[in-house]
């Protein structure tokens, strides 16, 4: 498959959802896209962009349809969630100063190894790799866009799913958003060579508890980032006010 059948899916994905809930679930993907030739550098683009549409353009949905698939076909769940970590193992070895002493990062960097062996032989050959890793995401996104067809085809059950998924979405916020809180509240206050989503990481949880206190996803998202710029501002002070 091409990544012209990769966008295609994607805008399906998109489609349904919408039509389904009325909102935009799988949000625009503003990261380059892979152009050709189909080199090494087309390659490091295309993970990247299908890292951006899994973990963050497509989500909390994407995670919730896998959570509905692991009950109904646990043999699909599996098949997209391998998928799904080969994205993220493909991405971290590239834009990650993995530590050889670390057992975690050492696992991803086999992982993405034996991908690539597996994919493109030895030496590499790109243009297999392209195509692997389109055919790969694109059959993830179709599994889920038929599991999700499937689940709402009763009327019986139709409500009750995209209402729990609502639910999902306005309460538990995908990570990046709050990668964006902290990313500004750390300029404003002047903070340099601050790693926003390392900051975040054991905060989540926390943060996602908050989240769940209000009606609304506005007023959520303006005391969120009051909270958060609030909490930078204690623990490093404010080096200098914005302008």
């Amino acid at each position: 498959m091409t990544f012209g059948d990769l966008k295609s899916s994607c805008d399906e994905f998109r489609a349904v959802l919408r039509e389904a809930t009325g909102r935009e679930l799988v949000t625009a993907i503003s990261v380059d896209e892979p152009v050709e030739p189909q080199d090494e550098l087309h390659f490091v683009k295309l993970v990247s962009w299908c890292y951006v549409v899994l973990f963050e353009a497509s989500q909390p949905a994407t995670r919730y349809i896998l959570s509905l698939l692991r009950t109904a076909n646990p043999r699909e769940h599996r098949t997209v969630a391998a998928i799904v970590e080969n994205v993220n193992h493909l991405r971290t070895v590239r834009v990650h100063n993995l530590s050889p002493e670390s057992k975690g990062d050492d696992y991803k960097q086999r992982q993405a190894n034996i991908w690539l062996l597996q994919n493109g032989g030895e030496p590499i050959d790109w243009p297999r790799c392209c195509q692997s890793l389109c055919t790969e995401v694109t059959s993830a996104i179709r599994l889920l866009i038929e599991k999700w067809r499937r689940t709402t085809a009763s009327i019986e059950d139709r409500a009750a799913v995209i209402q729990d998924l609502i639910v999902t979405i306005d309460r538990e916020w995908p990570p990046h958003a709050f990668d964006r809180m902290v990313d500004n509240a750390a300029r404003e206050i002047g903070l340099r060579g601050f790693d926003c989503v390392k900051y975040r990481q054991h905060r989540l949880d926390k943060w996602r508890d908050l989240v769940g206190f209000f009606e609304s996803r506005a007023h959520a998202e303006a005391a969120m980032n009051s909270a958060i710029r609030r909490e930078l501002e204690q623990v490093f002070g404010v080096l200098h006010r914005p302008s």
